[in-house]
């Protein structure tokens, strides 16, 4: 198995139980031989500055040669290493440190190797989950659900770590107390989530959405679609993939599920199990199982994530009570859809955007405003590729066909959204246009709403709009 694209990298550590003897012969290919030192391998980590005593060290190579930093891993404790076949770094080492030395094709994918065999030592319910947009938020309402039921014998991938790198560390927390792992699986290119469901091995498989999320790569979103299909290619016959009965492209979706003899289970906010009561500024009323509850949180695509999970979590056997608790006391992930209430209404959702999720969060923006103005501070959406201009131009379409009092566009790209916007809106909205570094100029502007407004910023990760969050906390 393969990685078949290699995405940014970031440091990880897990613990491990491992002689060299297994890791070597896991992941060299080679028949095994018996006199390898007797080393234990007590943890794995990408970074040297991670390596501890007992740790087992993975080059990977990135903006710098992990192979570079092998010297001051075993500095640190490691006492093991993996290395590329014929790489120069071989040839520097003495004869004692090179018998520390685990020689692989490719360090990433021995990481990959080791940890599917890690995982296949165990036997957990592990759920996947996937999307254009909403992945992490379902995912955060898988965890909390089945941790509420089950307490630790429930892990989930961490923060955003749901690529070749972060879903092996996942599965290497799986242990013999392990009853349900929940994988997150990201993706930019085809072929990705294809590698990373074979490692996983996944039961059941959620997809919150599909978008025009990396379209840059992608000839079509039919083509996207398919790509987060290929979530089905690790999960057995006869499983269930779960996904929104209003997801775009569902017959590609129905077709691959087909070919792979999935069950599609298309997941409605109407159901008997789930239902939406009524909606107000603060959130909505559910009936879970017949039960009353209060989702605290005036967002439309949140309660659709949260139909997917709390209906697989309901069909593996976690109770009402413990499903409706959890949902009463959810707590989103950082970055998403943070309300930070003073002088404005703020909501930060800038932690990543595409055009989808932008109008997915005006919607939600008018719920949580109630006829107070709605300000959109919009930035670049990255990753459009050939799409880029016609894509900006449909956000501020949508955004003037939502009504909202004033649209600021900051970078070069939302221009386009800024003057589709002038074009469709109403004779008293506003627009404006700023460069990103004018930042005193746009918190000076913003400044000038209407006390109370409720202002939304958005903007990919790259656009750092945090910083926009942080000086209009500071605007009154």
């Amino acid at each position: 198995m393969t990685p078949p694209f290699k995405i940014f990298f970031y440091p990880v550590f897990a613990r491990l139980d491992y002689s060299f003897f297994t890791v070597a012969a896991i992941c060299t290919g080679k028949t095994p031989q018996i006199n390898l030192p007797n080393i234990k391998i007590q943890s794995i980590t990408t970074s040297s500055q991670e390596a501890k005593p007992g740790s087992l060290f993975v080059p990977l190579i990135d903006k710098r040669d992990g192979h570079d930093f092998i010297e001051d891993a075993l500095r640190r404790g490691a006492v093991a290493f993996f290395a590329k076949r014929g790489h120069i770094a071989l040839k520097k080492f003495d004869e004692n440190t090179l018998t520390r030395a685990i020689v692989v094709d490719d360090p990433l994918t021995a990481l990959g190797e080791l940890a599917h065999f890690h995982r296949m030592r165990f036997t957990p319910l592990v759920i996947a989950v996937t999307g254009s947009n909403g992945k992490t938020t379902t995912k955060e309402m898988l965890a909390q659900i089945f941790r509420h039921e089950l307490g630790r014998e429930a892990i989930a991938t961490e923060k955003n770590y749901n690529n070749h790198i972060g879903v092996p560390f996942t599965l290497f927390a799986i242990q013999n107390s392990t009853r349900v792992a929940i994988i997150e699986m990201g993706m930019n290119h085809a072929n990705e989530i294809a590698y990373l469901t074979r490692l996983a091995k996944p039961h059941a498989a959620l997809i919150s959405s599909i978008g025009h999320a990396h379209i840059e790569f992608f000839r079509s979103r039919a083509a996207i679609a398919s790509a987060k299909g290929e979530v089905m290619e690790g999960m057995p016959a006869g499983s269930h993939l779960y996904v929104p009965s209003d997801i775009a492209e569902v017959s590609t979706l129905e077709r691959i599920a087909k070919e792979r003899k999935i069950k599609l289970r298309r997941i409605t906010t109407t159901s008997d199990f789930l239902c939406v009561k009524q909606k107000s500024a603060t959130g909505f009323l559910l009936s879970i199982g017949g039960i009353e509850t209060k989702f605290p949180f005036a967002n439309a695509a949140w309660v659709s994530n949260l139909a997917l999970a709390v209906q697989a979590a309901h069909d593996v056997g976690v109770s009402t009570q413990a499903i409706q608790k959890a949902v009463q006391k959810f707590r989103p992930a950082s970055g998403r859809m943070q309300l930070l209430r003073g002088y404005f209404t703020i909501i930060d959702d800038g932690y990543n955007a595409n055009p989808d999720s932008a109008v997915a969060s005006i919607d939600a923006a008018l719920q949580l405003a109630q006829k107070k103005p709605v300000v959109c501070v919009f930035a670049d959406f990255k990753e459009l590729g050939k799409a880029s201009r016609q894509l900006h131009t449909w956000t501020g379409k949508e955004a003037a066909k939502h009504k909202i009092s004033a649209f600021y566009a900051v970078g070069a790209e939302m221009r386009f959204a800024k003057d589709a916007f002038e074009k469709s809106a109403d004779k008293n909205a506003r627009s404006y246009f700023f460069a990103r570094e004018d930042t005193s100029a746009l918190i000076a502007a913003l400044r000038k709403e209407e006390r109370g407004s409720v202002i939304l910023v958005k903007g990919s990760r790259s656009m750092q709009m945090e910083e926009i969050v942080a000086l209009l906390q500071k605007a009154r």
